[in-house]
């Protein structure tokens, strides 16, 4: 009887790892960021078929949500098993924060977030108001006039953290996005705005010896991106922490959309 049981308990164990690693999984909302799509303290499913499942990263750890439990003794590739979509404008996208980067990325903290511009998309914000290649995007609370941030105030919080680009929450942009196979003319300041990807997600080292760039010790005069990225921002935009603070999403933090 005792066998039986401790069968039953380990055959429901692995459908649950199996589901909760390649299929869905339950996470609850923290804060106030996506209202009014969700509100603090709601649960979402999250649909990791859409992209495809992503594998771990760091196979020994536990397989909870915000468990930051783990042994990076072995650590696999990234990779993603087929899905039956791709991420698209406006999309509820559920990620890996990009700034925790003393941790793996499938270790670091989900996100919740709407998915604005794509690999190759330029971004404005202005006063407020959401541009994607210069068409406005209403989703998110719209705020009266005299909320709206002063467009020469700068706020050193806000991507790439360089004084010469004033942004604010309210203004913000133009900032084009970066995609596989993108290839850029490298100057001293989109070198602010694209460095931490090229060195932090990209593994390459990149310098600026009196006005010429080296990437890995080889001079350069532009750099071909080998992976996508996204910009995401919440819905509750006065009061979310997302793209605006720490630039843009990589394709491998992705882990799945909002089901429901």
């Amino acid at each position: 009887m005792f066998n039986k049981i401790a069968r039953l308990i380990l055959v429901a164990f692995l459908i649950w790892l199996i589901s909760h690693l390649f299929f869905f999984q339950v996470l609850n909302i923290p804060s106030a960021s996506m209202k009014p799509t969700f509100n603090e303290g709601d649960f979402i499913l999250v649909n990791k078929l859409c992209y495809g499942a992503r594998l771990p990263e760091t196979p020994l750890s536990l397989p909870f949500a915000d468990s930051k439990i783990y042994l990076d003794w072995i650590k696999w590739p990234y990779l993603r098993l087929p899905g039956y979509s791709h991420v698209k404008h406006n999309d509820i996208v559920v990620f890996n924060l990009p700034s925790e980067t003393d941790l793996p990325v499938d270790e670091r903290t989900f996100y919740v977030k709407r998915c604005v511009a794509l690999p190759g998309d330029t971004l404005l914000i202005d006063s407020g108001k959401v541009y994607v290649n210069k068409k406005r995007i209403e989703n998110g609370f719209e705020l009266p006039e005299n909320s709206i941030q002063n467009k020469t105030f700068y706020n050193p919080n806000f991507f790439p953290h360089f004084s010469s680009y004033k942004w604010n929450l309210d203004y913000f942009g133009p900032l084009t996005v970066p995609g596989k196979g993108i290839q850029i003319k490298l100057s001293n300041e989109n070198l602010y705005i694209y460095r931490s990807i090229i060195e932090d997600v990209e593994k390459n080292k990149i310098q600026n010896v009196n006005g010429v760039f080296y990437l890995n010790g080889l001079p350069v005069s532009t750099y071909t991106f080998k992976t996508d990225y996204y910009f995401m921002l919440g819905d509750n935009r006065h009061n979310s922490i997302d793209s605006r603070y720490w630039g843009f999403v990589p394709e491998n933090h992705i882990v799945g959309n909002v089901l429901f």
